[in-house]
């Protein structure tokens, strides 16, 4: 099942700023449909992620994947505490 990520994503394809009703609009089964589809073919977003790469690394120099933003990785339990703890 896809989750909020792509659901926004859709929705900004689709210019839809409400993406919560976008999904009370469709289906579980309508929305794998498409998550299947965009696992094929990317989403716009990419896409155009990927030629401003392709972009940058032509005039930059360097490897595309340089200039690909990079997924966050969500912080352990001891980090978010050691966080809340700096923050008191």
């Amino acid at each position: 099942m896809p989750g909020f990520l792509f659901a926004r994503q859709l929705a900004r394809d689709f210019n839809r700023p409400d993406y919560f009703n976008m999904l009370r609009s469709m289906s579980s089964t309508e929305l794998d449909h498409w998550y299947e589809f965009h696992s094929e073919r990317p989403l716009q977003t990419e896409v155009q992620q990927w030629q401003l790469a392709h972009i940058a690394a032509g005039t930059l120099g360097g490897k595309v994947s340089q200039y690909l933003p990079q997924a966050h990785k969500p912080k352990t339990v001891q980090q978010q505490i050691a966080i809340w703890n700096s923050m008191s």
